[in-house]
């Protein structure tokens, strides 16, 4: 007696439909059991009926007699889109909004590259703690532990040094960030946009060293990162040159200058000394402030350049936030 394994052959015929776009008569009759269907999309009933109570995935029908659950071989489409999204990192929650009526593939899209922007963030966050147990690693290794000993993780080797260079936020991944948290915060509140920009950094790297520099870029981006997080609760930093960084956060003027005057007091307590500079090393900031409007972002972004000259005329550690469109050249009208 031959025996016919009938998820087997579901998926050979579904295998067949999806490489020719041909359908097969009689195959949307195909309705498998919640066991079958399982064993097709290598999953757990478990996880298929958890779908179902959650209205993520519902059975094509279910006997009203027996309360049996079926599927139609076609699910499998919907069931692997939940998988790779979960898998991703998408809660349940946000699949369910995704595939959710008419797809929309925008949709989709700016929800994976804001998933990019959180993976992004978390890698970086863990390059800089691995390169901080690397170096306590090493301390321990050559001293041994010592509690009345005072750890400096600022002295890192120079290959931790290009690392932290490497994977520092470039202007593309600023830029989604930066739509992104824009995107999720009210229309009616602030947003602003400020650069730091290091002064004569050129001459550090001419009278110093390219490492001595590199040290210093990692230095002042650990700076700006370690007080936007006591100011902001969410931003977004990317470096813009080889000698600025920008940031971006949904606040106003004053939380903005507050921040900015936090920065200035963290370079100007740091010791760069230690990181082989023979001169303390200063910078200017200069920012703009808005209304939240993401078709203006960008120009506020460019027009932000003007901000950090007017802070080089006030001198050294200087701030200079501005009103977007008042005391800042205006906005650009809208395509």
């Amino acid at each position: 007696m031959i025996t016919i394994d009938l998820p087997i052959v579901v998926r050979f015929i579904v295998v067949i439909e999806e490489n020719t776009g041909r359908v097969f008569p009689g195959r949307r009759s195909f309705c498998l059991k919640i066991g079958e269907f399982a064993k097709l999309n290598n999953v757990t009933t478990k996880m298929l009926r958890h779908y179902d109570e959650i209205g993520l995935l519902k059975p094509a029908c279910i006997d009203e007699s027996t309360g049996y659950r079926s599927y139609d071989a076609g699910q499998s489409n919907r069931l692997n889109w939940i998988i790779i999204l979960k898998e991703l990192g998408f809660s349940l929650s946000q699949i369910k909004d995704m595939l959710s009526g008419p797809i929309d593939a925008m949709n989709i899209i700016r929800e994976m590259k804001q998933k990019r922007i959180e993976i992004s963030s978390v890698l970086n966050e863990m390059m800089q703690k691995k390169i901080d147990i690397d170096h306590l690693i090493k301390i321990l290794e050559r001293e041994g532990f010592h509690m009345d000993k005072k750890i400096d993780l600022l002295d890192i080797s120079q290959d931790s040094v290009h690392d932290i260079k490497k994977n520092m936020p470039n202007m593309e991944v600023f830029l989604e960030e930066a739509y992104g948290i824009a995107d999720a915060c009210s229309d009616s509140g602030s947003i602003t946009v400020f650069r730091f920009d290091i002064s004569h950094f050129k001459q550090v790297n001419d009278d110093y060293g390219f490492d001595v520099g590199d040290r210093v870029i990692v230095a002042c981006y650990n700076i700006i990162r370690e007080n936007a997080d006591k100011h902001f609760e969410k931003y977004a930093i990317g470096r813009a040159h080889g000698d600025e960084f920008i940031v971006f956060a949904p606040v106003g003027r004053d939380m903005a200058e507050k921040a900015a005057n936090s920065i200035i007091k963290g370079m100007e307590r740091f010791d760069f000394s230690q990181l082989g500079s023979g001169r303390q090393v200063k910078c200017c900031i200069g920012g703009l402030t808005g209304p939240n409007d993401l078709s203006q972002i960008r120009y506020m972004i460019d027009q932000s350049i003007e901000t950090i000259f007017e802070a080089k005329r006030k001198g050294p550690n200087s701030v200079e936030i501005q009103v977007y469109g008042i005391t800042s050249p205006g906005p650009c009208p809208r395509s």
